[in-house]
């Protein structure tokens, strides 16, 4: 048996040596998924003579990530070169600075705000637009805010049904006039700013559909509208997503 498969079982080895396509591995938690998707990579490197700068794999935290770049660099003797890893957000960080140029009212050397930040901006926005904080919490204004950009929602296109989500729409539209001003973003702007590029501009979504022929998703379950419509646009040319 090849180096890389022994400690596989059978199940196991029969994901990691699929043919091209899509592939979904259903398994229980603690069940080595993530081992499975790090195996799939030296297989489609060593067997399928992918170049690695072709393969993409996201995860949703640092430490999968860290995790699966120390497996691989064991099992390929050092970490491939070009090959793309880490969380959605600092993927999709990845493209928009490199993007910039095709990003309105955003550098290059855009700041990324955490949840302190936004907190700030929340708060300034309602005091700009006299509302109480007390009557209108931060986080849940924050909540709001990001519910609609994990759905790709964005302040131009959010829609009140009532009065709190009135409220919501006008805290989201300040929200964004503050974090455009500071040349900033927040996590969730991260993933919805890429997707709304790779619609807006089929030229750049062609550029990183010939890039990346194969893409790998730990913890796909757990994906959100944004996160699925990322996948389904940089996968949608060659459908290997695993």
């Amino acid at each position: 048996m090849t180096e890389y498969l022994q400690g596989l079982n059978e199940a196991q080895i029969t994901a990691v040596t699929a043919p091209e396509g899509p592939i979904l591995v259903l398994a229980g938690p603690g069940s080595g998924k993530t081992r499975v998707l790090t195996h799939r990579i030296v297989y489609l490197i060593r067997e399928m003579r992918v170049p690695p700068w072709q393969i993409m794999a996201v995860t949703f935290t640092n430490k999968a990530a860290k995790e699966m770049n120390g497996r691989l660099e064991d099992l390929l003797d050092g970490r491939p070169r070009g090959l793309t890893m880490g969380t959605f957000h600092a993927t999709c960080a990845r493209i928009l600075r490199q993007e910039s140029d095709n990003l309105q009212g955003y550098q290059r050397d855009f700041v990324i705000f955490d949840t302190a930040d936004q907190q700030q901006v929340v708060k300034q926005a309602l005091k700009d637009l006299n509302l109480d904080d007390k009557k209108f919490p931060v986080n849940k204004m924050l909540n709001g805010i990001s519910t609609a950009k994990n759905e790709l929602i964005t302040a131009e296109m959010y829609t009140a049904g009532n009065y709190i989500a009135e409220v919501t729409k006008r805290v989201y539209a300040r929200y964004q006039q503050v974090l455009i001003a500071n040349n900033a973003m927040d996590f969730d702007d991260l993933l919805m700013n890429t997707v709304l590029l790779l619609d807006q501009r089929p030229d750049v979504l062609e550029k990183y559909q010939e890039r990346y022929h194969h893409i790998l998703v730990d913890e796909f379950q757990d994906t959100n509208t944004a996160q699925y419509g990322l996948l389904q646009r940089l996968g949608g040319k060659h459908g290997n997503i695993f």
